[in-house]
């Protein structure tokens, strides 16, 4: 199979989007601030990725919901002092 190749520009401004959304770099754009359910993250990368088949691809999922519920979701609702309420609709 061959690789796909992506042009410098695009390549760069990947690069300069990742960084900002990674690292919250100065003069990041507002769409890095948003935040998104663990839910929608691990739905988005299940889209990206594929639905997950063998214990491998199940393991590096799981790793992926850990790492975004104990490493950034849980200490950032620890430091915010989020309370969350279901709407009644």
């Amino acid at each position: 199979m061959a690789k796909k190749k992506f042009s410098k520009e695009y390549m760069e401004k990947t690069d300069k989007m990742l960084r900002q959304a990674m690292y919250e770099e100065p003069g990041a754009q507002d769409w890095t601030q948003i935040s998104l359910s663990v839910r929608d993250a691990m739905l988005a990368a299940a889209t990206v990725f594929g639905s997950p088949t063998t214990d491998e691809q199940k393991d590096k999922l799981h790793a992926l919901l850990t790492e975004l519920t104990i490493d950034h979701a849980i200490p950032n609702i620890r430091k915010y002092d989020i309370t969350v309420t279901l709407k009644n609709d």
